[in-house]
């Protein structure tokens, strides 16, 4: 076989296979920050992120919250539900806007969620904080709502001084008059 052949197979034939450059990225993400904590207890997730107890017509089909932790405490937090709404749910959260939420054009659900918090974007009206990540997602159709938020924890303040703080300046003793004169009007011309 001449040398030409064989550079021709080296170069052409014997190229390793490189791994789809979307598919490696997205799971190169999800592999380098996992949550240090996963709780799926659904009453816990939905009182925390509704801030009330759910009724019995409330119907808890799907709740995750991810925590990530370091030794000063929680540094991020996320959460996702499905729930089967009750109308007194529906009411607080939708028509009450019990968080102050604006109506948004579509949802944006995170690329990271659950398998399990699907819908269709286009039978869905949403609600969303304005500076936030906070979204609940209403199916049109059913009483079904998708809600997820995230943020960070707790950051730590500033690290305490050794150096003892100032004493505090204490008011003149009352009744005492000042030690200078009041200013003179002036004259008349």
């Amino acid at each position: 076989m001449p040398l030409g052949w064989l550079g021709w197979l080296g170069w052409h034939g014997f190229d390793a296979p490189r791994p789809p450059q979307g598919d490696a990225a997205s799971n190169t993400a999800a592999a380098v920050d996992p949550p240090t904590s996963i709780e799926n207890e659904p009453v816990q997730i939905f009182q925390r992120a509704f801030w009330v107890r759910p009724t019995p017509a409330d119907n808890i089909l799907h709740a995750q919250r991810r925590e990530w932790k370091d030794a000063d405490g929680v540094q991020k937090w996320q959460w996702f539900l499905v729930v089967e709404a009750s109308p007194a749910l529906l009411k607080r959260l939708r028509d009450d806007n019990a968080f102050g939420l604006m109506p948004a054009a579509t949802a944006s659900p995170p690329t990271d969620a659950p398998e399990w918090f699907v819908f269709n974007k286009d039978e869905v009206s949403v609600l969303q904080a304005q500076q936030g990540k906070l979204q609940l997602i209403f199916s049109n159709d059913k009483h079904t709502l998708y809600a997820t938020d995230c943020g960070h924890g707790f950051r730590a303040g500033a690290p305490e001084s050794n150096k003892p703080a100032p004493p505090a300046r204490q008011a003149p003793a009352p009744g005492r008059l000042p030690s200078t004169h009041p200013p003179l009007p002036d004259s008349p011309r």
